[in-house]
């Protein structure tokens, strides 16, 4: 009997090609036996590209027809959950790309629909993966840092809206803008360093101060752009969150700011602190360690050794191989269910204008 799992994708876009595509090619013992999108031509031409046997416009066309093992949701946000739940009832292992979806509700029906299935759910937050994170996540595990009672995070772009005019900047399909896109990625990270704490309250505050005037599109969404494109999500967010044990974290996130961009995240330790800058923007020296000896106070680079893979092609291997080993994923589906519930919490608080009980 073959042990090679069968992988499909919904989902055409930059994300499948540029992220799970590679991902599963470099997976052990795994086949990539279809792909599906709306867009005919774009899924004809990826699968002709790449030469992926099935190319598909019907996602449950596709998971009838191919029976896959293995499924990546690619599609726009609003989207994840009904996917989700048909890929595992149809008998697939699911990795959903982030945000795993838009509700705390919609998250409960995933969770609910791995379980009845027996099947595995992950959620795309491949930060983890990068070796900063991981090094981190491993002193803190060690002890270096002792209690982590505060952290500070920012994902900020100074000129990057997503496809103008697509689903990304569309309430209805995207669900927000900055916070949801690539604030969750920052906030993922942030509670696997503090050890997932539960939440208690959130409170945040939104802007739209470039979306809503075609301005901070950069390379991002420039070719996006149309006359009537609609922009009705934040452009930056903040948001400031309790947890039941007494620690804190302040999250910010932008596509678009007169300001510097990065990928910043400090943790704060009663032994130690950490200071991650993750090298999308080309940090040099990505983490260090604060801290205080017998000669006084140190603040020393963290050398990271050779790390083969990051990101997509990191997690989706890890997680093919969980499912093999009968483990549960490094990202586990109650991770990305914690992290839409305090999004939809910030979302909420900035609508009422009041910090929002959890």
């Amino acid at each position: 009997m073959s042990n090679t799992m069968r992988a499909a994708l919904i989902g055409a876009g930059f994300i499948s090609v540029r992220g799970h595509i590679p991902a599963y090619q470099q997976a052990k013992d795994v086949e990539i036996a279809a792909i599906c999108d709306v867009n005919s031509d774009r899924v004809a031409k990826v699968a002709a590209e790449i030469g992926i046997p099935g190319a598909f416009t019907d996602y449950k066309d596709m998971l009838a027809t191919v029976q896959p093992d293995l499924v990546s949701v690619c599609s726009p946000n609003a989207l994840h959950c009904a996917m989700a739940c048909d890929a595992l009832e149809a008998g697939a292992h699911v990795i959903c790309e982030k945000p795993m979806c838009l509700t705390s509700a919609d998250a409960e029906r995933m969770l609910a629909a791995a379980k009845a299935a027996n099947r595995t759910l992950t959620v795309g937050h491949h930060m983890r993966y990068q070796p900063a994170s991981v090094k981190a996540h491993d002193m803190i595990q060690a002890g270096a840092l002792g209690e982590v009672y505060y952290v500070k995070a920012s994902y900020l772009r100074r000129s990057g809206i997503p496809g103008y005019g697509s689903w990304f900047t569309n309430r209805d399909l995207a669900g927000g803008g900055a916070m949801m896109d690539i604030g969750c990625h920052m906030l993922d990270l942030s509670l696997w360093m503090m050890g997932h704490p539960k939440p208690v309250s959130v409170s945040a505050s939104t802007y739209a101060k470039f979306g809503p005037l075609a301005k901070g599109l950069g390379t991002w969404g420039a070719d996006h752009f149309g006359a009537g494109s609609r922009f009705d999500v934040d452009d930056l967010t903040t948001a400031f969150v309790r947890f039941e044990n007494g620690s804190t974290l302040v999250i910010e996130a932008s596509w678009a700011t007169h300001g510097s961009q990065g990928q910043n995240l400090q943790i704060f330790g009663t032994e130690g602190g950490l200071e991650l800058n993750a090298n999308l923007f080309g940090a040099e020296s990505p983490l260090h360690y604060f801290s205080e000896g017998a000669d006084g106070l140190c603040d020393d680079d963290v050398p990271l050794g050779d790390v083969a893979s990051r990101g997509h092609q990191a997690l989706i291997p890890d997680w093919v191989d969980a499912i093999r080993a009968g483990r549960p994923p490094i990202i586990q589906p109650e991770h990305g269910a914690l992290v839409v519930q305090i999004i939809e919490a910030a979302y909420k608080s900035a609508v009422v204008g009041a910090e929002v009980a959890l």
